[in-house]
């Protein structure tokens, strides 16, 4: 239950990355210049598959790790939270931090993507903290 959590956590991120991401994203010239594309049906599938797929390996993570049990009596969203961060400092923030420090141009679209993967994290860091509280 974890994996399709996450799954749905990913998808959560894609929907972000569909309403708010690109349309911040449509509005920097500079990302036209380099050659920035509006998505398209197909490359919003593939994402969704992306984004789900990591979701799922994410819960699935979730899940070998017992849920973070160290967290006893902590409230449940406490916990997803605490995932979904931890999941994005050692996943989504190094990769784009390093990008930002090497194409200075793509520092505005590197922070929209930061948020986008802060949402995607989060959401997948709750719906599984969620699921495993229902089920305890």
């Amino acid at each position: 239950m974890t994996a399709l959590a996450g799954f749905a956590g990913g998808l959560a991120g894609t929907l972000w990355g569909g309403m708010v991401s690109a349309a911040l994203l449509a509005r920097r010239p500079e990302l036209r210049a380099a050659g920035w594309r509006p998505d398209s049906g197909w490359r919003v599938l593939h994402t969704a598959a992306l984004h789900g797929l990591c979701g799922a390996a994410a819960g699935l993570l979730f899940w070998l790790g017992w849920g973070l049990a160290a967290f006893t009596g902590t409230p449940w969203f406490v916990v997803g939270a605490t995932y979904g961060v931890l999941l994005w400092f050692a996943t989504a923030l190094p990769a784009l931090a390093l990008l930002a420090l090497r194409l200075p141009a793509l520092r505005a679209a590197v922070v929209v993507m930061a948020v986008e993967a802060l949402v995607a994290t989060l959401s997948i860091g709750l719906l599984c903290a969620f699921v495993w509280h229902r089920a305890a």
